[in-house]
C-alpha cells in the first residue's frame, strides 16, 4: 500500500476530530469517555479472514483515531462559560 493514502487517511481523521473540537468544543465528559470505549472497541474486534485487506484497515484505522483523537483531545478545547455581549 503506499505510504501516502496512510498519510492522508490518519491524518484526515485528525484533522476532522481537531476541527470538530475546535469548532464545537469538548461536549459532556461521557461523550468523550465513550468515543475512548469505541475507539478501544474498534481496536479489539477481529474482522473476518475474508475481509482482510488495505481497504479495511484503513477503515478500521481511520475511526479509531477520529474517535481516539476525539475522545482524547477534550481537556484541550473545554467549553468556554463566558458570554460576549456586544453593545450597539
Amino acid at each position: 500500500m503506499n505510504p501516502i493514502w496512510v498519510a492522508l487517511t490518519y491524518g484526515s481523521a485528525v484533522m476532522i476530530a481537531v476541527l470538530a473540537l475546535y469548532f464545537f468544543h469538548a461536549r459532556h465528559w461521557y461523550w468523550h469517555a465513550l468515543a475512548i470505549g469505541i475507539a478501544v472497541a474498534i481496536g479489539i474486534v477481529k474482522f473476518p479472514e475474508q475481509w482482510a485487506g488495505p481497504a479495511l484497515d484503513l477503515t478500521v484505522g481511520f475511526f479509531f483515531v477520529l474517535f481516539a483523537v476525539w475522545g482524547f483531545g477534550a481537556p484541550l478545547f473545554p467549553k468556554s462559560h463566558h458570554t460576549v455581549h456586544k453593545h450597539a
